[in-house]
């Protein structure tokens, strides 16, 4: 069993490793769909927003799809029938761009309208069942350790792959040519992903379906006695109205932060990811500062202070213009670096507020919710930069209201989240002066190294005579 552990973390981190460039490509509002639909292929603001929303809506549909799909198929099968089909319709929608009218005409929407349907719909179910699988193969016991090593390794992989997308995007000059080779070698990676995934082996193939711990009660539960206990749970109402009112908001706009690089700012493609780079670089640098202050003052406090001081700096983005770029990086690093304290602060909050007897009926409740108004955000967003334009508004002025919505928003989003309660919680005010600490602000700027050697000398040891 050790041996066969250790072949299953390996190559489970060989497919995280090759599937993130096609994992980037996927995101939505990411900068080579945003230059490809909006610029090559001159795609409205509206059906801009009505692709990349494809994501949002099928992760919610999945919930409707994916349990009976489970019982026809264990979670190692489904996984990679999946991937494979997740991989063919990046494969038919590659082929089919050099045939589609470079023009915002009803075949160009449908051809993207399909192709990514597809692919959202199985990379939808990929991710439901990659989860569902990796319960069985990696121990609880190494869960924290093994993942967060190799989300480390999988931030490299992503910057790497960026750094490539700046690259082939500068030297090919935007051509159609530079979209066709980066999805080509994010699928010839992919290949390698699914490869690695099908070598790895589920042990103990007899236990598999069994309940995890902390869900006999739920299994003794049915729906509707499960619902009763969501709803009752105020506390939990608040927090699932939180992350649906956020996801709605973060999305109305959010996507647009390309168009508006390459539209009214005028910057390539190269540029602006190279720009963008500095967001997993901030991640990265900040998660294990975060990590600490999430386990000593708890997850909404820790919430409150990343969500208000990074929608902050989003306000930036409305006096941002041609004379004064360099604030980009300054935002994109802010963003990054906020975003990955609040997003860990999500999820842990997520899992510490769902009721044991209802765990993962409130979980899909949360994800659904949440991905239904993300799925509603962007084609709404869209229409009404669309709209705008067509009145006469000036663009620039249009982009700049737009960009403070979400700030103002997360004040009303703060406000909810503070009136759920979490058990051994700190103050607000005790992260702020945590923060004001030396050594947790170098260690949130990933320079921890530097204070170590400050404070402490190493002493060796005394020479003799």
């Amino acid at each position: 069993m050790p041996t066969l552990l250790r072949h299953n973390l390996r190559y489970c981190s060989l497919d995280g490793i090759a599937a993130m460039p096609i994992a980037v490509l996927g995101q939505p509002g990411n900068v080579v769909l945003a230059s490809l639909l909006s610029g090559l292929f001159g795609l409205s603001p509206a059906h801009y927003g009505l692709i990349i929303s494809l994501p949002f809506w099928f992760n919610f549909l999945q919930v409707l799809v994916t349990p009976r799909l489970s019982q026809q198929m264990d979670a190692r099968r489904l996984c990679i029938v999946t991937a494979w089909l997740h991989f063919s319709g990046w494969a038919l929608l590659t082929a089919a761009l050099p045939f589609i009218p470079r023009a915002d005409t009803p075949l160009t929407l449908g051809v993207f309208f399909v192709g990514f349907s597809i692919i959202s719909f199985a990379g939808a179910v990929n991710g439901v069942t990659w989860n569902a699988w990796m319960q069985d193969v990696v121990p609880q016991r190494l869960r924290g350790k093994y993942f967060g090593m190799r989300n480390q390794v999988l931030q490299v992989s992503m910057i790497v792959f960026l750094l490539s997308v700046s690259g082939l995007t500068a030297l090919l000059q935007g051509s159609l040519g530079a979209y066709m080779l980066l999805f080509g070698l994010a699928l010839g990676v992919r290949v390698l992903s699914i490869f690695a995934m099908q070598r790895m082996a589920t042990p103990g193939e007899a236990t598999v379906g069994v309940a995890s711990p902390g869900l006999g009660a739920q299994s003794r539960l049915g729906w509707a006695e499960q619902l009763q206990v969501l709803w009752a749970d105020k506390g939990l109402m608040r927090f699932i109205g939180f992350g649906a009112l956020m996801a709605f908001f973060v999305n109305l706009f959010g996507p647009f932060y390309p168009i508006f690089m390459y539209e009214e700012l005028g910057l390539s493609v190269a540029r602006a990811n190279w720009i963008l780079l500095f967001i997993p670089v901030g991640a990265a640098a900040s998660f294990p500062a975060w990590g600490r202050l999430l386990d000593r003052y708890g997850n909404i406090p820790v919430m409150i202070v990343t969500l208000g001081l990074g929608q902050l700096f989003s306000l930036i983005w409305c006096v941002i213009d041609q004379t004064n770029l360099w604030l980009l990086y300054l935002v994109a690093a802010a963003a990054g670096m906020f975003s990955a304290g609040y997003g860990v602060g999500l999820f842990a909050l997520m899992l510490k507020l769902m009721p044991p007897s209802a765990r993962t009926l409130g979980v899909a409740l949360f994800i659904s919710l949440s991905s239904l108004a993300a799925a509603a955000a962007p084609p709404l967003g869209g229409y009404l930069i669309t709209w705008a334009k067509d009145y006469g508004f000036d663009a620039l002025a249009i982009y700049r209201m737009a960009f403070a919505v979400s700030p103002i928003a997360s004040i009303f989003g703060i406000l909810i989240l503070r009136r759920v309660r979490e058990e051994n919680a700190a103050r607000v005010g005790e992260v702020v002066g945590a923060m004001r600490n030396v050594r947790t602000v170098t260690a949130l700027f990933g320079l921890s190294f530097l204070v170590n050697q400050v404070f402490y000398r190493k002493v060796g040891r005394r020479r003799r005579g």
